[in-house]
C-alpha cells in the first residue's frame, strides 16, 4: 500500500536529521579543540642575565594573514590566541620580573610644563615671588605727539530739515452748488483784515489768491491749496460754524 511506503520514508528522513542534530551538539559542546595542545617550555630566561628588559623578540614576529582583528563589517575584534601555533607568543620565554630600578628612575624626573599637580584640580599652583628691582624704579613719561596732526574728517552731511508748514492767511468756510461744468466755487474769509470787518471772497479751481496761493481742487469739506513759489501743497479743511 502507498500509505505504508510514505510512512517508512518519513521515518528514514527523521532518523537522518536526528543523527545530524546529535553530531552538531556533540561537536559544539562536548568535543575537544581541533588543534594539538601546546606543551609549556620549562626553560626561562633569567632576570639578571645581562639584558635590560624582557625579551620581546617573539612579540615582534610577523602576524600571519587572517589573524587581523578587523572584521568584514569594519568592527575591531582583537585576536587573543592566533590560529596557527607558529604565530603565537611563547609566554614561557617572557620574563615577568618587575623592573623597580626603571620605575625609580622615572620617578626622579621632574614633570615638564609647570609645578601644578595634574591629579588635584582644586589645588592652585604655588605663587612665586617676583624679584624686586634694585634701586629706584624709573618713571616713564607719557608719549606726547608733536608735529602737524592729521586733519579731522568732516562730519557726515545731515539731512535737510523738513520744510515749515504752509501758513495760509485765509479760512475755508463753504462751497456753492455744482456748476454745469462739474466744478464748485469755494468761499473764504480773512478774519480781522480790517479794523471794521473781515474780508470775504470766493474763488474757483485754478484761481490764485493774494498772488501766491492757487486753488487746485475744491470738494465739499476740503480745499487743496498750492504755494506757487515752492510748489508745496496743503489741504485746507472746512471751518465749522461756531454757534453761540
Amino acid at each position: 500500500m502507498k500509505i505504508g511506503a510514505e510512512n517508512k520514508k518519513s521515518v528514514y528522513a527523521l532518523s537522518v536529521l536526528g543523527v545530524l542534530a546529535a553530531y552538531m551538539v556533540y561537536s559544539q559542546f562536548f568535543a575537544g579543540p581541533s588543534y594539538a595542545p601546546v606543551t609549556p617550555q620549562t626553560a626561562r630566561t633569567p632576570a639578571n642575565s645581562g639584558t635590560s628588559g624582557p625579551d620581546i623578540s617573539q612579540a615582534k614576529s610577523k602576524v600571519a594573514r587572517g589573524t587581523s582583528g578587523k572584521s568584514k563589517n569594519g568592527e575591531f575584534h582583537p585576536v587573543y590566541i592566533a590560529k596557527k601555533i607558529e604565530d603565537r607568543v611563547d609566554t614561557g620565554a617572557v620574563d615577568p620580573t618587575i623592573r623597580f630600578d626603571l620605575l625609580a628612575r622615572v620617578m626622579t624626573i621632574a614633570p615638564a610644563g609647570g609645578d601644578r599637580d595634574l591629579f588635584q584640580i582644586l589645588k592652585a599652583p604655588p605663587v612665586k615671588d617676583v624679584p624686586k628691582l634694585a634701586g629706584v624704579e624709573p618713571m616713564v613719561k607719557p608719549f606726547v605727539p608733536y608735529g602737524p596732526r592729521e586733519p579731522q574728517k568732516p562730519p557726515p552731511p545731515q539731512p535737510p530739515p523738513p520744510p515749515a508748514p504752509m501758513v495760509i492767511p485765509f479760512k475755508f468756510y463753504g462751497t456753492s452748488t455744482v456748476h454745469p461744468d462739474g466744478k464748485r466755487t469755494a468761499y473764504f474769509i480773512i478774519p480781522g483784515s480790517s479794523p471794521d470787518a473781515d474780508e470775504i471772497f470766493m474763488a474757483d479751481e485754478g484761481d490764485v489768491i493774494k498772488k501766491r496761493f492757487r486753488i487746485v481742487q475744491i470738494s465739499v469739506d476740503k480745499v487743496l491749496v498750492e504755494d506757487v513759489t515752492d510748489k508745496r501743497r496743503q489741504p485746507l479743511n472746512l471751518e465749522k460754524e461756531v454757534t453761540q
